[in-house]
């Protein structure tokens, strides 16, 4: 179920648009650095432009284009036959880096190669971060009905996750792989119909971090990036209104990934993923199988999860500390006994256990997806799949529909045979998904 995205409602009021250096609580020398990157990336830009990719208003970078005229970092191209004080050729004034100015840039691009939209100050993310608490809000049995409405075997699971979301405490997820872990820790966020502010950057003790990441945030808001910029009608560009972020991350986690990182390539500093998550869901999925032993990573969680804050360090040595306002979910499909201390396992409040569908909810799915990928099944064809189920002993689990009438459809497109998957397709699909030894055979 894709949620409705007019049906989300921002939990807090937006930012307004600073209209002074005050107002910004950013440092003036930051922002003029970001004028010189951009023009060195965007030469012969006008205000408008930069006031785009900054994301304030024009008043605040004409006073600091003004500055680094004085300082022959900045040079102006006027438009020919037109009077510099007249209004048509201030709209068309364009600026440019000067050979001083280019070198400058340079020496800004090696400290810091962050280029984007001014950051927003580490006092103003904590506020907005605490203002938009999922917690704030609670929901009720109908939000969780209604967001997991196309997930099989809801019912067994709604009366659990209500009140574990409700809590804001870690959840640990656990039962066999292919139950649907991560597909419904993904719809968790979907019963609260409200949306987050995520700031592009956030600018702590002297770092630019970046937060908004295009893989993890999705906009929602299609009018945001207007050139135009009324005061009435828009908020803080350095923010972007996002559905509330969902973040998974499996065997590829590294502890680096949990603190303030950067890519050896471009040297951005990157907000680690527990930052990148606030506000919304943290699923560690495959719990068990990261290259760090599980408890070191269950450790690095403690003290954020029990006082809702995280102290992070950053690239020169100081550290800074920030909410830590999220839902936190570990997926496992190992016997949570065996890979996490019991001390630390009373630490998550709730832990769900996720079983294969009942017989009626595994044959509804497997009719349902057939429809959905226009694959007609003969009247035997259930008959034989619940047969090879007992024979070999498989689980009814609802990742198997979906896999297996995708193989039974890639058979059909090669036989060039018609849409219809029955047992003799079926058979060789379930051969194709299942190794030998799954099925119970001697393997060579």
């Amino acid at each position: 179920m894709e949620e409705d995205l007019n049906n989300l409602t921002p939990q807090t009021e937006a930012p307004s648009i600073v209209s002074s250096f005050e107002e910004l609580d950013v440092p003036q020398a930051v922002v003029e650095n970001l004028i010189l990157k951009h023009l060195a990336a965007y030469p012969k830009s006008d205000v408008l432009q930069l006031a785009r990719l900054l994301g304030i208003v024009t008043h605040l970078i004409e006073e600091l284009l003004a500055d680094l005229r004085k300082k022959a970092l900045v040079e102006v191209f006027q438009p020919a036959a037109q009077s510099i004080f007249s209004e048509s050729a201030k709209s068309h004034v364009r600026y440019a880096l000067s050979e001083q100015g280019l070198s400058q840039a340079e020496v800004a691009f090696k400290k810091d190669a962050y280029i984007g939209p001014v950051p927003v100050s580490l006092s103003s993310y904590n506020k907005m971060v605490e203002a938009q608490d999922l917690r704030a809000n609670l929901i009720t049995r109908p939000d969780v009905e209604k967001a997991l409405d196309d997930v099989y075997g809801a019912n067994r699971l709604v009366p659990v996750l209500g009140p574990a979301i409700n809590s804001g405490r870690a959840l640990l997820l656990y039962g066999h792989a292919g139950t649907g872990k991560s597909f419904v820790a993904a719809r968790i966020l979907n019963a609260l119909h409200t949306s987050v502010y995520v700031p592009h950057a956030v600018f702590a003790a002297g770092n630019i971090i970046k937060v908004f990441s295009e893989q993890h945030h999705k906009p929602i808001d299609s009018t945001h990036n207007r050139e135009v910029i009324s005061l009435k009608s828009h908020y803080d560009k350095r923010w972007v209104l996002c559905e509330r972020p969902n973040v998974q991350v499996g065997g590829e986690l590294t502890m680096d990934m949990l603190e303030v990182n950067h890519s050896e390539h471009n040297r951005i500093w990157i907000a680690p993923l527990q930052m990148i998550a606030n506000n919304g869901i943290l699923v560690i999925d495959d719990l068990g199988r990261q290259p760090m032993p599980v408890a070191t990573l269950l450790n690095r969680w403690i003290v954020p999860m029990e006082y809702n804050y995280d102290h992070l360090s950053l690239p020169n040595g100081q550290q800074i500390t920030i909410p830590f306002v999220l839902t936190m979910a570990f997926s496992t499909n190992l016997n949570p006994q065996k890979i996490a201390d019991p001390a630390f396992l009373r630490r998550l409040g709730y832990k769900i256990q996720f079983q294969p569908l009942i017989e009626s909810d595994y044959l509804n799915l497997w009719s349902d997806l057939s429809k959905e990928k226009e694959l007609s099944l003969t009247p035997n064809t259930l008959e034989t799949l619940l047969s090879l189920h007992s024979l070999h002993k498989v689980g009814y689990f609802p990742c198997l529909p979906k896999d297996i009438l995708g193989i039974s459809y890639d058979i059909i497109q090669f036989e060039q045979i018609a849409p219809e998957v029955d047992s003799t397709i079926l058979q060789r699909a379930w051969d194709l998904y299942f190794t030998a030894d799954e099925q119970g055979e001697s393997v060579l």
